[in-house]
C-alpha cells in the first residue's frame, strides 16, 4: 500500500467571525467550492484563512474527516446538516456545503500569512504555494509537534 502525504487545501473564511462562532467542527461554503471540496480525501489538511482586511493569515488548521454534506440533499429532513442559526453563524447566506474536520488547531498567534487575490472559497495549496512565503506542509508538521489539537466545539 502506497503511503502518500495528505494534500493541503486553503479555505477562505471571510473575517473569521462565523468561523469563531461555529458550534460544531465543520465549515460551510457556497456551492461554488463544491468541485474542489469533492476532491478532498480523509486526512487531507484544511487551512482556514481570513481576508486581507482581517490580517490575511491562517487562523486555524485541521484534518478533513471525509464528511462533506450538501444541505440541498437533505431538503426535507436534515440529518447531517445544520442551519446557519444552529451552527451559530450570522446571516442567511447559503453556506450549503458543509465540510467536517477534526484534529483542529487554532494558530492565529503563528502569523502564517496567506493573502491571495481572487474570489475562490477553496483552493489547492499546490497551485498557490509559489504565492505563499511559508511551506505549509512543513508548518503543519511543526504545529502537530508543538501544539495540542483543541476541541473544535
Amino acid at each position: 500500500m502506497e503511503n502518500t502525504a495528505p494534500a493541503h487545501f486553503l479555505v477562505r473564511i471571510g473575517d473569521g467571525r462565523n468561523f469563531h462562532n461555529s458550534k460544531n467542527p465543520f465549515w460551510g461554503m457556497k456551492k461554488g467550492g463544491l468541485g474542489i471540496a469533492k476532491k478532498m480525501k480523509p486526512g487531507d489538511i484544511i487551512w482556514f484563512m481570513v481576508n486581507k482586511k482581517n490580517g490575511g493569515k491562517a487562523i486555524a488548521v485541521a484534518e478533513y474527516t471525509g464528511e462533506l454534506y450538501n444541505r440541498e440533499d437533505e431538503a426535507l429532513i436534515p440529518i447531517h446538516t445544520l442551519t446557519n442559526e444552529q451552527q451559530g453563524w450570522i446571516g442567511d447566506d447559503p453556506w450549503d456545503i458543509q465540510i467536517h474536520y477534526r484534529n483542529f488547531y487554532m494558530i492565529e498567534h503563528a502569523e502564517i500569512k496567506i493573502c491571495l487575490a481572487g474570489s475562490w472559497s477553496i483552493m489547492y495549496y499546490s497551485s498557490m504555494k509559489d504565492k505563499i512565503v511559508d511551506d505549509l506542509p512543513e508548518c503543519f508538521k511543526n504545529i502537530q509537534r508543538y501544539i495540542q489539537p483543541v476541541d473544535a466545539n
